[in-house]
């Protein structure tokens, strides 16, 4: 696969994640257009705070070993998103046309990851209802027109018809030739990893609006549980852990009441649902997307590590710099 490697960097720091990553200096690679400095972290020009964006040479880290310290202290939430794109180019191409957005990463259809920029600098995705949520983020847009896919509910494209259709049993997206060329893995299929019903999308109520799209592929899955775990190692504050009801056992897709506190993997919909002045409401990763199988996937993570770990302790002691994120 022309461009790509396996790993993903924090102040110069990589980690292997066992999926397909293409970095923002490789030829295949997308550089985050609008890339900002945290205001928590003071290793870099303060001027690159929520400002206009500079010409990326501009964004320098002045000392990785501190800055990657300070970003270790200071991000506790991993944000997904769905990018109502056809692929991470189009994502690229939108975000692009804009004087501020971006993010970390994208996860395109057939399971490649594209890493934008260093998890040092801020992007802007989810400012979250407390306007504090990209200071404390990483971010992820997936792949997935969500519910502009539908026709009816297509509000940016105003598309004629459906950009998915049946297959053999299988629903697939209509992609454009303009982005299917561009996909790393040659003749790619995006087919939805499940279908619900005879139209296959999901229709489930999410922030006050019923939300109906298709799946995610399963290549996309895959490569979303190995980040997770990746950027975990990297920022042990984000816990390899979603939000859970304990009442019901199941992940809510609304905003959480400790959507500003939680520390591990969200959706975009779980710390935004408008309520502060100038701030949308947000739904994404939207109805289709898998949430007890990426629970039970970290789960079966934490398992693993908490067994090698209690080798090590058999062995002797070891540091462990932040509390378990279990209670």
């Amino acid at each position: 696969m022309t461009g790509a490697g396996r790993s993903i960097v924090a102040c110069g720091r990589r980690v292997d994640i066992g999926a397909p990553v293409v970095l923002w200096d490789r030829e295949a690679g997308y550089v985050c257009p609008n890339k900002r400095g945290r205001a928590v972290c003071a290793q870099h020009d303060p001027a690159l705070n929520d400002q206009p964006t500079r010409p990326d040479a501009e964004y320098r880290v002045l000392d990785p070993a501190s800055a990657y310290a300070e970003l270790k202290k200071c991000v506790y939430q991993l944000v997904l998103h769905y990018d109502a794109c056809y692929s991470a180019l189009h994502c690229h191409e939108t975000l692009k046309d804009s004087p501020f957005k971006g993010s970390h990463f994208y996860l395109d259809l057939d399971g490649v990851v594209y890493q934008t920029c260093d998890l040092y600098w801020k992007t802007n995705a989810a400012p979250a209802d407390d306007r504090l949520g990209n200071e404390r983020a990483v971010h992820v847009e997936i792949s997935n027109l969500g519910p502009e896919a539908l026709a009816s509910d297509s509000e940016y494209y105003r598309f004629e018809r459906d950009q998915y259709g049946e297959k053999d049993g299988r629903w697939q997206l209509l992609l454009p030739q303009k982005y299917r060329e561009k996909i790393l893995t040659p003749n790619f299929r995006p087919f939805a990893a499940r279908t619900r019903g005879e139209r296959g999308y999901f229709s489930r109520r999410i922030n006050g609006k019923t939300v109906r799209m298709w799946d995610f592929t399963e290549e996309q899955y895959r490569s979303l549980v190995r980040l997770c775990v990746g950027v975990h190692e990297l920022l042990p504050g984000i816990a390899l852990r979603v939000p859970c009801d304990p009442r019901t056992g199941r992940v809510p897709l609304g905003k959480i009441e400790n959507f500003a506190t939680f520390a591990g993997i969200v959706g975009h919909a779980h710390v935004q649902n408008g309520t502060a002045d100038g701030v949308a409401q947000k739904y994404d990763p939207g109805s289709a997307f898998h949430w007890a199988r990426l629970r039970q996937e970290l789960l079966k993570e934490e398992r693993k590590r908490r067994g090698r770990n209690a080798n090590k302790d058999a062995e002797g002691p070891e540091f462990f710099p932040f509390p378990p994120a279990f209670p």
